[in-house]
């Protein structure tokens, strides 16, 4: 297990997680900044950030047909590189068109990094008969709530404009140097003579818990800072660490989610992460204390942790003749939850309130953790 962990290709494979997830924290410090730049409610926001779902949706199906024609390690470096550059284009544009486009750049380029490192993290696994995907998406989280503090600081000094490119430069160059140490392309490349297909019957069921799952984690990536500014009256900076606190509980549950995978199984890693999910989320909506409220969202981080990386390897384990495709399949399922997770509960908002809208996201958890059942062959 260790030799695993540190081996040079598990590394620059949880570099390329750190960084998705680096960008994805500094863009949730942005986003109240974001909003105000757009203009309008929270419906017109909500349809503004409808793009970045679009643009990675579409290029995810993509990305499973890539990876077989030209491996996982090429399809990373060249989409990681783009989705540093252009996460800097959010912070510039000031109309709703013009970020709708930016934002349909951005998605792709995120959906097909995501899928890209996915795979590149499964065969890493596979070589040493040992579980490592927790533990690479626990470097998302890392990535997650260092980017939502960083960025939330160099906000202040820099704004907006300034925060983008010096986040964006020292990712490119993490990347710079992680892509030589990647698994060669040969690993995935060429496995399946059919490039594009739809999800299977048995990819179906675990697309739909990603689709719960990664909704939950998108909302909470986009709202619950605002959530915490709006409702609970906390200035901008500490609405962020909101974010960062859900993004390292997430990181704690992930880091020890590989070793408790093995002691107790997926059905029990499900069940009971959804629970702790579930009661985070009443928590942090029940309470009028900010305090309570960040920790408590900090508790369904630790809750939803390890849910997504269960899913993502059983669909690279059941197509094992073309991983990222399987992949691609669950993943496509599950970043429609969570890239259209956050429009979506801008729609809601806009009807019936911020507060009551996020209670939607309790129930999609206690939903998970009744069907935890799912996932009972990943354990076969």
């Amino acid at each position: 297990m260790k030799r695993t962990i540190f081996s040079p290709a598990s590394l620059a494979a949880a570099a390329y997680f750190l960084v998705v997830g680096l960008i994805m924290g500094g863009w949730a410090a942005e986003i109240p900044l974001a909003k105000e730049r757009l203009g309008g409610g929270d419906g017109l926001f909500g349809t503004a950030l409808l793009s970045i779902a679009a643009g990675a949706i579409a290029a995810m199906p993509l990305a499973g047909a890539l990876i077989n024609r030209f491996g996982s390690r090429r399809l990373v470096s060249v989409a990681g590189f783009a989705y540093c550059t252009v996460y800097i284009g959010t912070s510039l544009v000031e109309t709703l068109l013009s970020f709708m486009l930016c934002g349909l750049a951005f998605g792709a380029a995120l959906g097909l990094t995501d899928v890209a490192m996915n795979t590149q993290g499964l065969a890493i696994e596979r070589r040493a008969h040992t579980p490592i995907m927790s533990a690479l998406h626990g470097m998302y989280s890392v990535g997650g709530l260092l980017g939502a503090l960083i960025g939330g600081a160099l906000i202040g000094w820099l704004g907006a404009t300034g925060q983008a490119l010096v986040m964006s430069l020292a990712c490119f160059v993490i990347l710079l140097v992680a892509r030589s140490f990647l698994l060669p392309a040969g690993i995935d490349k060429g496995l399946s003579e059919t490039h594009f297909a739809l999800p299977t019957k048995a990819t179906l069921g675990l697309g739909l818990l990603c689709f719960l799952t990664l909704l939950i984690e998108g909302a909470l990536t986009d709202w619950s800072g605002l959530y915490l500014q709006h409702d609970l009256a906390v200035d901008a900076g500490s609405a962020a660490a909101g974010f960062g606190l859900f993004s390292g509980g997430m990181a704690v549950s992930r880091f020890l989610g590989d070793r408790m995978r093995l002691i107790v199984g997926s059905v029990y890693m499900v069940r009971s992460s959804a629970l702790l999910a579930f009661i985070g989320l009443i928590g942090a909506l029940q309470t009028p204390n900010p305090l309570v409220a960040v920790a408590m969202l900090a508790l369904a981080g630790i809750g939803i942790g390890n849910l997504a990386p269960i899913l993502f390897a059983g669909g690279g384990r059941m197509e094992p003749s073309a991983p990222g495709r399987g992949i691609a399949a669950v993943t496509t399922l599950g970043y429609t939850g969570m890239l259209s997770g956050p429009p979506l509960i801008g729609f809601l908002a806009d009807g019936v309130g911020l507060h009551l809208a996020l209670w939607s996201l309790a129930a999609m958890a206690f939903i998970v953790m009744a069907s935890a059942r799912m996932v009972e062959a990943l354990d076969r």
